[in-house]
């Protein structure tokens, strides 16, 4: 039992799953704040346009059903603000990734021809002596 708990504790303090543990955490708040900016700043002007005073009470009533487009709608734009601003953030990290590994490919001096050629003659005059 001792080793088990020693396992989960080693998994535990891995990076990835810390990593993983902060990444969920900051995407719940940022999920937070693109809810409040749909739900208090779009929603509303989405709603002075259509005419409807709140966009989430727009319902359609198909028999004892109610069908909540406007909820869906607020819903479905949250979705796709949180997808483009992670897009966003995830196209600038390749960027700078792009942007180190030309730099360190730029600063690691390659090997030619004549490198690997004069190592060549190097090693067989080394033998000859």
């Amino acid at each position: 039992m001792r080793n088990f708990i020693s396992e989960f504790r080693d998994f535990i303090m891995r990076g990835n799953v810390m990593d993983l543990a902060v990444a969920f955490i900051m995407g719940a708040a940022f999920q937070t704040v693109v809810k409040s900016v749909v739900d208090d700043l779009i929603m509303p002007l989405i709603g002075i346009i259509t005419g409807s005073i709140s966009f989430s009470n727009i319902v359609w009533h198909v028999g004892s059903a109610d069908i909540k487009v406007g909820s869906f709608i607020g819903t479905l734009i949250t979705f796709l603000l949180t997808s483009f601003a992670v897009f966003l953030i995830l196209k600038a990290i390749r960027k700078a990734q792009a942007i180190a590994n030309k730099n360190a490919e730029e600063e690691a001096v390659p090997e030619t021809e004549l490198v690997v050629l004069q190592e060549i003659r190097d090693a067989l005059a080394e033998k000859k002596d």
